[in-house]
């Protein structure tokens, strides 16, 4: 693990969110509310959602998804799950027919390094996606009886990060993001073992952005990284009868 830019929730563990970014996702998911919220808000209600396929989704799945935001709430605590983040989504470029993924939307509180910041801007996004898309995938998936529901056509994972604080007083932080589009097929692949990690991000749909400007798809390398799973956060407590695996 490269301890010079992992999660800055040891010495600066927030809740809050930067709504620097929201602009293009919308233009890719819809509405998506732009303040930080608990756990319980992590999930779009079914009423919200734009079609009765998603409405059916969303009722279906409502309690195993909240416990999927509860469960990264507590703990993967330096990631933030926005509020309604987590929805059957159409995604925007899909323009046939009622298509829904299951998505979700995260920042990642991490402070930006001068070594973090050398790397080149796939190479960056490259790291995030191995990081987190994999674990993130693992979660969503979970529900029983969701993979065999022929109303789900995919996934969708975003993720958003600090890339460089403000130079001035006043001017605005500068985030990245990348929003990363995986149909069933290929997430069952990959569950079952059939997909590597280092084969995943070469069938997905990757969509970049530098702040609020789109730069376009992007190509990027993929591996197996157990960040996730063995980062820890100095003096953090879980919750009292909250466990993490």
């Amino acid at each position: 693990m490269n301890s010079s830019w992992t999660a800055n929730a040891a010495t600066r563990y927030t809740r809050g969110l930067a709504a620097a970014g929201f602009t293009a996702l919308a233009l890719l998911l819809g509405p998506v509310a732009s303040v930080a919220a608990p756990s319980d808000d992590g999930v779009m209600p079914p009423d919200m959602h734009t079609s009765e396929k998603g409405k059916r989704l969303a009722q279906t799945y409502q309690a195993p998804l909240r416990e999927i935001s509860a469960k990264i709430y507590h703990c993967v605590p330096w990631v933030e799950v926005k509020k309604n983040a987590i929805g059957f989504y159409k995604p925007k470029h899909m323009t046939g027919g009622d298509t829904r993924y299951l998505s979700i939307n995260l920042y990642i509180d991490q402070q930006p390094s001068a070594e973090f910041a050398a790397y080149k801007v796939e190479d960056r996004a490259s790291r995030m996606f191995s990081r987190y898309v994999g674990p993130m995938l693992r979660r969503l998936a979970s529900p029983p009886g969701l993979m065999a529901d022929q109303s789900l056509d995919g996934f969708t994972v975003i993720l958003e990060w600090l890339k460089q604080t403000p130079a001035a007083k006043g001017d605005r932080p500068v985030h990245e993001t990348i929003a990363v589009f995986l149909e069933k097929q290929t997430v069952a692949d990959f569950l079952s073992g059939r997909l590597s990690s280092r084969d995943l991000a070469s069938r997905a749909r990757i969509m970049g952005w530098d702040g609020e400007t789109a730069i376009g798809q992007l190509r990027l390398a993929s591996w197996e990284d157990d960040f996730v799973a063995t980062y820890k956060v100095s003096n953090y407590q879980l919750a009292p009868g909250v466990s993490c695996p």
